[in-house]
């Protein structure tokens, strides 16, 4: 139990007959996948995103897509550079609130390149998604 965060780039979807049914589905589909487990510092920056961009709140953003632009890759490289000094997270233990400093670094690296890896798709006109689940 615990938080787990997925980064998507060059997200597609494609509509889908199931072959029982008779029913249309969409099935999402990504060029590359990127995974975290517990890091709660980049989930605090991405709960600080989505509440600006949609007005919802922090919560809301569990088990929901979130589309990334240029400018919050941007932030997100300014974040992990700074390593997330603007916040200590209060996510409590299912996001790992008390290992947060470990895993900043532990991800560093993957953090790093999701962004170059988002930058490349945004330029390329790809989508890129953050979502997670707890």
């Amino acid at each position: 139990m615990g938080l787990d965060q997925y980064g998507m780039i060059g997200v597609k979807t494609e509509k889908r007959e199931d072959a029982v049914t008779g029913k249309e589905y969409t099935v999402k589909m990504a060029d590359q996948e990127f995974y975290w487990r517990k890091h709660a510092r980049l989930q605090d920056f991405m709960e600080i995103l989505w509440v600006e961009k949609t007005g919802k709140d922090a919560v809301d953003l569990n088990c929901t897509d979130m589309e990334l632009d240029k400018e919050d890759v941007q932030r997100l490289w300014e974040a992990i550079q700074m390593r997330f000094a603007f916040n200590h997270s209060e996510g409590g233990f299912f996001y790992g609130h008390q290992i947060q400093e470990e895993q900043m670094y532990a991800y560093l690296e993957q953090d790093q390149d999701f962004v170059v890896a988002a930058q490349t798709a945004l330029d390329d006109g790809q989508k890129v998604v953050y979502s997670c689940w707890w």
